[in-house]
């Protein structure tokens, strides 16, 4: 069952109000979430900056989102909101706990969620890939690469099944810090996947932010998955690039250029979304089964999350 958009609109105040959790709206935060909100079309008379400045009230809000499918999209977007970038406080464990309530939700149910981002947090794909010094041979190698994990993180953050997505929109991260890590091995260098994810959150890719937006448009046809395909397309073929300047400069680029760089090159992304949506479409059609399929089996804990993120790096 779709959500609504005033289900949607509804999550996303809850968003805020987890970001808010400690008192304020910190520029980092209010950044990743003007990002992650970026590009989606709200309704007449909603603004994201009157999203991101109102004061809301999370019972009210709560109350706004009636269906099932809806209050677990909620849920799990306000987890990964509070989760995925860190430890998550004791106000913002408060207002999980409050939702959880609120909706009555099993302890299954949100057990499922806990245990995803936490493996997810610790999981670390291995790359076994020679340095090549030809740097044209290099170049050509990455950009195919670059080109093929973007297609495939296009297909997982378009993946529209409530209840399994949030599997997706992580394994999507999981293979974007594949993809640096693999761009430096081209280049002879062995980063692990704490130096990786840190360039992640460093330009604001990977964040709880855009994970929970993302959760949430794609239920919405107002919305559409195309939201979450366009933005998973652009966000790691400018992911591509970005690690090729910070390699080719000894990784020695400041965050403030990357961050600059990585912008522009998202805007390229989007650009080469448009002119390869058919591919990313028919991609999607093709393993669309396989990866329900391993989410599923994902979610039901029958496979770990570094064989779950494996199994879908191989479908590249």
């Amino acid at each position: 069952m779709a959500m609504s958009e005033q289900e949607a609109i509804a999550s996303f105040r809850v968003m805020i109000l987890v970001a808010k959790a400690d008192g304020k709206l910190h520029d980092d935060e209010k950044g990743s979430l003007s990002a992650a909100l970026e590009g989606i079309s709200l309704p007449r008379g909603t603004t994201l900056k009157n999203l991101l400045d109102e004061e809301s009230n999370l019972d009210a809000q709560l109350k706004l989102i009636a269906s099932e499918d809806g209050k677990e999209a909620c849920y799990t977007s306000a987890f990964a909101m509070a989760n995925a970038d860190g430890d998550c406080s004791k106000e913002e464990m408060a207002i999980i706990t409050r939702i959880k309530a609120s909706y009555a939700l099993s302890d299954e149910k949100t057990s499922v969620v806990g245990r995803l981002f936490s493996e997810a947090k610790d999981t670390v794909l291995f790359s076994n890939i020679k340095a090549i010094n030809d740097p044209v041979k290099r170049a050509e190698e990455i950009k195919e690469d670059t080109f093929k994990y973007a297609v495939l993180c296009g297909v997982l953050g378009a993946f529209p099944i409530p209840g399994l997505a949030i599997f997706t929109d992580l394994a999507a991260v999981g293979l974007q810090v594949k993809l640096i890590r693999d761009i430096g091995q081209y280049y002879g260098h062995q980063i692990d996947k704490a130096a990786a994810k840190s360039l992640l959150l460093g330009v604001g890719v990977g964040t709880g932010a855009r994970i929970a937006v993302t959760n949430i448009c794609k239920f919405v046809p107002g919305f559409g998955s195309a939201v979450g395909a366009a933005a998973s397309f652009a966000s790691t073929y400018a992911i591509g690039k970005m690690a090729v300047s910070y390699f080719e400069n000894g990784c020695k680029v400041d965050m403030e250029t990357l961050k600059k760089a990585f912008k522009d090159d998202e805007k390229e992304g989007k650009e080469q979304y448009s002119k390869n949506k058919d591919v990313v479409a028919a991609k999607q059609k093709a393993q669309q089964k396989i990866i329900e399929q391993l989410a599923s089996e994902r979610k039901a804990g029958k496979i770990s999350e570094a064989d779950y993120e494996k199994k879908l790096s191989e479908l590249a």
